[in-house]
């Protein structure tokens, strides 16, 4: 288990789905060393009372990132230890998907319109033109912000991977406009009243605008990503370049967005 524990931080998993992943394939070991059959694991996953709140059992998509674990745990062993195992992976389980009410592209412009400050035009343009999550638009330092060659470099995301995004032209001058005036001496771009602006004051800002621009749509930072993966997908972008753009470990994530 040890080993597989390095396998998954040298492709780069963050430390807390690293846990969760060898807590999965665990589980699994301890089920067929008491006799039972892998073929009748994923009836056991949809019979198991959920840890947390034992009077309701696992939802679907708790099974299938068991499975997901599962598969991953299975392709380990045939790769590195040249080994089969009695693992059955089965199909993913339907789940539910929330429709997701995505921000029209003039939308997005009222919302720069009535932006207070430079800053806050900033803040949105990260959102939507470059595609962050709050905590990525939190994050980026200062240094990583590279105007003359109109890209950024994102260190810190959710699924641990480093990426490249390239700046719009729009954002570019929102972004030389900001660094004019641009105060604070904390490292980050996106600076508060008292140094690095967090991801709190993020969805603040985005809250305070959406205000002020009478859409009538529920606004938060993650629904300007949402938008623009939307919009490029929309607009002929292969899935592919959309989801290295947003920095998404699967094709499946970013899929999502076909269907908006």
């Amino acid at each position: 288990m040890e080993e597989f524990r390095r396998y998954l931080e040298l492709r780069n998993y963050q430390k807390k789905n690293i846990k969760r992943i060898l807590s999965i394939v665990r589980e699994y070991e301890q089920y067929i060393e008491k006799g039972n059959l892998p073929s009748e694991y994923i009836i056991y996953l949809k019979q198991r009372k959920n840890k947390n709140n034992p009077e309701k059992l696992l939802s679907n998509s708790t099974v299938n990132n068991h499975l997901t674990g599962l598969k991953l745990y299975k392709n380990y062993r045939k790769e590195i230890e040249q080994k089969e195992t009695n693992l059955v992976i089965c199909k993913s389980l339907k789940t539910h998907i929330p429709e997701i009410e995505i921000l029209t592209p003039e939308e997005v412009e009222n919302l720069l319109e009535n932006a207070e400050t430079i800053r806050d035009k900033a803040v949105i343009a990260s959102l939507y033109y470059l595609g962050l999550r709050a905590g990525e638009s939190a994050e980026l330092l200062l240094d990583d912000v590279d105007l003359e060659n109109a890209k950024v470099l994102i260190r810190k995301s959710k699924t641990g991977y480093q990426r490249e995004v390239p700046i719009h032209s729009k954002a570019l001058e929102v972004f030389e406009d900001y660094l004019q005036e641009r105060t604070g001496k904390g490292n980050c771009f996106l600076q508060g009243l008292k140094g690095n602006l967090t991801a709190a004051g993020i969805l603040f800002i985005v809250e305070k605008i959406a205000g002020k621009s009478h859409i009538e749509k529920k606004i938060y930072p993650h629904l300007l990503r949402h938008s623009i993966a939307t919009h490029l997908l929309k607009n002929g972008m292969e899935l592919e370049k959309v989801s290295r753009f947003l920095g998404h470990r699967s094709l499946e994530s970013t899929r999502r967005y076909t269907h908006l």
